[in-house]
């Protein structure tokens, strides 16, 4: 059985995401009614334009707030295992 980490916080808008700027989407997500998030989309970075030291992020859409959040993801994470572990369908 896989138990996937906890994300926190601290994780969200973290160092390397600052001035990640969006490239190819990867993935949708979709979160349930009860979820902190509306919706959120795996995306690859921007390689001309991004400064970020992240290359892969999660950008999630809060369902209180208007600002996107980033989530820093590692490159070679599956987009099944990120979803699970964000509780996204």
């Amino acid at each position: 059985m896989y138990l996937p980490p906890i994300i926190h916080d601290a994780l969200i808008d973290s160092a390397e995401t600052e001035g990640y700027v969006p490239g190819t989407i990867e993935s949708v997500m979709r979160f349930g009614p009860h979820s902190r998030w509306r919706a959120g989309v795996i995306v690859a970075s921007s390689a001309k334009h991004s400064q970020a030291l992240a290359t892969r992020c999660a950008l999630l859409i809060p369902r209180k707030g208007k600002r996107t959040r980033k989530l820093a993801l590692h490159p070679s994470l599956p987009a099944d295992v990120i979803k699970s572990m964000l509780d996204a369908t």
